[in-house]
């Protein structure tokens, strides 16, 4: 996945749920799974 890629979901991510994220947090959660785990503890 090339950087902007990754820009585009992260974006697409804060907008569906409300939340603010930074790309390292994209990064740092490798499964979708742990990346829901991580929203449900923000939301």
């Amino acid at each position: 996945m090339s950087s902007f890629d990754t820009m585009c979901l992260v974006n697409d991510i804060m907008d569906t749920f409300g939340v603010e994220l930074k790309a390292t947090d994209f990064v740092n959660y490798k499964t979708v799974g742990e990346m829901a785990e991580y929203l449900d503890s923000i939301c």
